[in-house]
C-alpha cells in the first residue's frame, strides 16, 4: 500500500475499508484506488478529515 507522510498508513487503511466495505479484489485494483483516495485527500484535506472521522467511527463501532 503506497504511504503519504501526511496521512499515516494505518489511517489510510480505515478509510479505504470504509469506502470499500472491505473489498476483496485484486491487489493491483486495491493500489490504484489507494492512489486516487490520497491524491483526492491531498486536494481536499477539510474533506478528508472529515471522512477519516467518519470511517474511524464507524471502525470502531464494528471492532
Amino acid at each position: 500500500m503506497a504511504e503519504n507522510s501526511q496521512h499515516p498508513e494505518e489511517q489510510i487503511e480505515v478509510v479505504v475499508n470504509c469506502v470499500l466495505v472491505d473489498y476483496r479484489g485484486d491487489p493491483e485494483s486495491r493500489g490504484r484506488i489507494v492512489h486516487a483516495i490520497l491524491e483526492w485527500a491531498e486536494e481536499h484535506p477539510d474533506e478528508w478529515n472529515e471522512l477519516q472521522e467518519r470511517c474511524q467511527q464507524r471502525h470502531e463501532v464494528l471492532a
